[in-house]
């Protein structure tokens, strides 16, 4: 099943229920068969665009609120689950564990980086990083001036400027980075030690 089946499956299954429909009252108020619902709503049928279309008008929902990713109350991430999303010649290693997303302002990373690696990027504006240290230490390196942030640290800063992350260190770096939009408009780099 592909992402966007497993979408509609789930929000058709939560919509249908919040509207205390059964199936049948459902293919009633859509044109839609019963087994075709059924079908949609366990994930083994890929819907065609004319059959999304009676569904959203018989139900009277946005075609988007249909095909949006399902929130979920509760989501564990398991790191072996995850793919890198960068890897730079074995010396660095990106995981995303919050990608994107339109309805929420954030994203979160981790990076970690072998002795001697470093990771170098640029965000767009509005965009702040907030970094975390679990083991290691970072060299972050930010329009020429260096910050030295400990394990168990953190730095904020504006990400819409070239920096690097470096390790310098003996053993592999490992840090958690937040990424986040804020319209309030941050100037300069606030360092926190002990946080």
């Amino acid at each position: 099943m592909g992402h966007l089946d497993k979408n509609i499956a789930i929000n058709l299954k939560r919509i249908r229920k919040s509207k205390n429909m059964s199936l049948d009252m459902l293919a009633k108020q859509t044109g839609v068969s019963k087994s075709m619902l059924g079908q949609i709503e366990r994930g083994e049928s890929n819907p065609t665009v004319t059959i999304i279309g009676k569904i959203v008008e018989g139900i009277r929902v946005s075609f988007e609120e249909l095909i949006q990713t399902p929130v979920q109350q509760v989501k564990i991430v398991e790191k072996d689950e995850l793919t890198k999303t960068y890897d730079v010649e074995n010396n660095c290693r990106v995981y995303t564990y919050f990608p994107y997303d339109e309805r929420r302002n954030f994203e979160i990373y981790l990076i970690e980086i072998e002795p001697g690696g470093e990771y170098k990027t640029i965000r767009g504006e509005n965009t702040f990083e907030y970094v975390t240290v679990t083991s290691g230490e970072l060299v972050l390196n930010i329009n020429g001036k260096e910050y030295m942030v400990k394990e168990n640290n953190s730095i904020q800063l504006a990400a819409n400027q070239e920096h690097c992350y470096r390790n310098n260190g003996e053993k592999i770096l490992c840090l958690y980075v937040v990424l986040c939009w804020d319209k309030a408009g941050l100037t300069k780099v606030n360092h926190y030690i002990g946080a």
